[in-house]
């Protein structure tokens, strides 16, 4: 085989499993920057979570005091070490429900409602068992895996110590003018017996959360853990703190139910590509194995992919008689070779033309990306890719195995409504529900 790396963009990010914020800078892919845009929902609108909010319109002279958006993540690409600086802006118009969003796509921005945001990533928070007749409560301090990024806050007095009470310094007031003014005026809807989703939809059309100039720190994971929302957090008459809640990223399919009922989101990734992948700024470009020191790449989330393409084939076409016993491609990862990102745990196997174009074909009036497929699977379908699984994963010699004992068959016997000019293997595929950034360098001089 020969062996190139090339980039198949855009890639399927809309209500993925997890959103991507930030910007990171390493020595292979560049610089990577990727941006998250969301429709909101109103909590009481949701099944879960946002009912035991307070909707300030049911309590006595309500009193704004904050404004947070809070984020659950589970992986940092970068360093942990250094807090995130993000901008938040409202969108000018809400994500279409008939529209196409992916990583290559540009939602226009509103008001920027706060720069500079910043929130640390390495905070932890102390919590204690409930304690039973036979075991005591027990003390532990766990990461603290959230991003809050304060938009707006009222100042507040300083509280003097009184008896046993500690005292409270003063605390100064938060916010851009145009957050303060967004806040002030959200709040003045929330305080409506009325409010829905309808208000909601007039004062807000969307969030984007984009990083600040300069930062290029880490890319941010946002999951499922944690159910991202914007929390206005108010006091009443009665004194007590109370809170509520707006929602957005993947909330229905955080708690099991489909994916289809969370309201729209996606995250825009744009790469800056170094001089050696300079050849990939179009898709048609490829960066051979033997301009890179023997190696390809292959990255969740950047596009990157190895192409393969077949030398010697045409001499065993169409031989009368021919059974293919087993075939697989092997290809090894190159030892020591990934610091920054962890190896993704499959690849699979897409057929494309001699400009990397991912091949396609109908299939039931549905049109589907020509990926290999699994042994014992028909190879004109699309239900069931192939998998190349993560061999030695724990050894210094690891490598994927993916199996193409019949798709090298239907390819020898000219059945796959024409042959494709290589196979490009990617970590990921249009119908993949996961967005990470994982990469894996790969021994090209290797792969057979």
């Amino acid at each position: 085989v020969t062996v190139a790396t090339v980039r198949l963009v855009p890639l399927q990010t809309l209500k993925d499993d997890h959103f991507l914020v930030g910007r990171l800078a390493d020595n292979v892919a560049g610089t990577t920057e990727a941006r998250a845009y969301f429709n909101v929902v109103n909590g009481p609108d949701i099944p879960f979570g946002g009912i035991t909010d307070s909707l300030p319109s049911k309590l006595i002279r309500p009193v704004l005091d904050s404004v947070v958006l809070v984020m659950g993540f589970d992986r940092v690409y970068g360093s942990a070490s250094t807090p995130v600086a993000f901008d938040v802006y409202k969108l000018l118009n809400p994500l279409e429900e008939r529209e196409a969003y992916d990583s290559g796509t540009a939602t226009p921005l509103g008001t920027n409602l706060g720069q500079n945001l910043t929130s640390r990533l390495d905070r932890t928070t102390v919590i204690t068992t409930v304690a039973t007749t036979t075991i005591p409560a027990v003390t532990s301090t766990v990461p603290d895996q959230t991003v809050r990024l304060l938009l707006q806050r009222r100042a507040f007095m300083a509280i003097p110590p009184s008896g046993t009470k500690p005292g409270r310094p003063a605390i100064p007031a938060a916010g851009s003018p145009d957050a303060v003014s967004f806040v002030t005026s959200l709040f003045a809807q929330l305080a409506l017996p009325n409010f829905g989703q309808t208000q909601l939809d007039a004062a807000l059309k969307g969030l984007a959360v984009v990083p600040s100039t300069g930062y290029n720190s880490s890319i941010v994971s946002f999951g499922r853990s944690y159910d991202s929302r914007m929390v206005v957090y108010f006091h009443a008459s009665d004194t007590l703190r109370r809170s509520y809640s707006l929602y957005f990223g993947p909330i229905f399919s955080s708690h099991s139910l489909p994916s289809a009922r969370d309201p729209r989101y996606y995250t825009q990734i744009i790469s800056a590509l170094p001089p050696a992948l300079a050849a990939l700024s179009t898709t048609s470009g490829a960066v051979p194995a033997t301009a890179l020191s023997g190696t390809s790449y292959v990255q969740e989330g950047t596009g990157l992919g190895t192409r393969v393409t077949f030398l010697g084939l045409e001499n065993l076409m169409n031989t009368p008689g021919l059974t293919v016993n087993r075939a697989e491609l092997r290809v090894p990862i190159k030892p020591f070779s990934n610091a920054l990102f962890a190896n993704p745990n499959q690849l699979y196997a897409v057929e494309v033309d001699g400009s990397n174009n991912i091949l396609q074909r109908t299939t039931n009036f549905i049109i589907a990306d020509r990926v290999v497929q699994a042994d014992g699977q028909n190879q004109l379908a699309t239900g069931a890719p192939a998998i190349g699984l993560l061999t030695g994963a724990t050894t210094t010699q690891s490598y994927y195995s993916l199996p193409i004992t019949n798709y090298l068959q239907a390819y020898l016997t000219d059945k796959l409504d024409g042959r494709p000019a290589a196979l490009v293997l990617a970590p990921s595929i249009r119908t993949s529900n996961g967005l990470l950034l994982n990469r894996a360098v790969l021994d090209a001089n290797n792969i057979k």
